[in-house]
């Protein structure tokens, strides 16, 4: 009996199903075929094909262009890597370029010294006598030729320092703080030249001339002692000009000549002592080294 209900359940079920759906599909209209075609129509203004213009080619005349370094030391590229050292006894680092370059050409020469030649006669000091009578006045005068000191007087003729003392004047002066300046001053005759010199207390008097003296930093036997300008001279790198003279700055003005690979140089000398040699530094590769972390930390700083 069971299986009886159960069939007439499916079939009022499929009965049901069949009348949905013809329902359906008579208020949904009919169906268009396959073979219904679309006629769509074009608008008034129908598209119209825009010419494009061709575009103008124009030769460029690309200079050529180098890559401008940075410096004079900089040698570096992209993948150029250089050698890091590290000195074990300071902690500094330092670096070798990848590329060994040709060191530059050194100058030469070197300005060791400027000579300014001291009159023979030199006044040391004087004692007064008597301020009204400047005539009583005993001079304290160094003869430099013989290292010795020589007195004399007004009007006394020293011969065997080959001069005669002239005169003697004492200018006393005040300042705004009522402050005596005092400027004594000796005239003598050079008895060897025949004129007359004046000689200041206090300032040392020198000959006319100069001397420069020049000397070697590759050879330590080299000097070369100049008293005009311009002199031409040789040193041991080439052939050199010096130019002027700077009493004020202790400094003179060399030109280095032009070689073939060389241009010419000038530069401005100043006095110097010899050049020392350092002794060599001990350096090992970074890269060998293993120093404690905090060894490291406390050389930044």
């Amino acid at each position: 009996m069971n299986k009886i209900y159960d069939k007439l359940i499916l079939a009022v079920a499929a009965l049901l199903l069949a009348g949905g759906v013809a329902l359906y599909l008579q208020q949904s209209g009919a169906t268009p075929s396959v073979s219904d075609t679309v006629n769509v129509q074009t608008a008034d203004n129908p598209y119209k094909v825009v010419p494009i213009t061709p575009s103008k080619s124009v030769d460029a005349n690309w200079p050529e262009v180098t890559a401008q370094p940075s410096g004079p030391k900089w040698i570096y590229d992209v993948f150029t890597p250089p050698k890091i050292y590290v000195d074990l006894n300071t902690g500094e680092f330092s670096a070798d370029p990848p590329v060994k370059v040709a060191p530059p050409v050194p100058f030469g020469v070197y300005l060791a010294g400027i000579e300014r030649k001291p009159y023979r006669i030199q006044l040391e000091g004087y004692i007064e006598e008597d301020r009204s009578d400047s005539s009583k006045t005993l001079l304290l005068m160094f003869d430099e030729e013989a290292q010795k000191q020589v007195r004399a007087r007004p009007g006394d003729d020293v011969e065997r320092a080959d001069f005669k003392l002239l005169s003697f004047d004492i200018d006393r002066k005040r300042d705004s703080n009522n402050n005596i300046e005092i400027t004594a001053k000796a005239t003598i005759l050079d008895q060897r030249t025949g004129e007359e010199v004046v000689l200041t207390h206090g300032e040392r008097r020198y000959d006319s001339g100069v001397t420069v003296i020049i000397r070697s930093e590759e050879d330590s036997s080299y000097t070369q002692e100049i008293s005009e300008v311009p002199t031409e001279f040789e040193g041991p790198n080439g052939q050199y000009t010096l130019q002027e003279i700077n009493l004020e700055e202790s400094s003179v003005t060399v030109e280095k000549h032009a070689v073939e690979g060389e241009e010419a140089e000038i530069r401005v000398l100043r006095v110097q002592s010899a050049p020392s040699s350092t002794p060599p530094v001990n350096r090992v590769p970074a890269k060998e080294t293993q120093p404690d972390q905090n060894d490291v930390f406390d050389l930044m700083f």
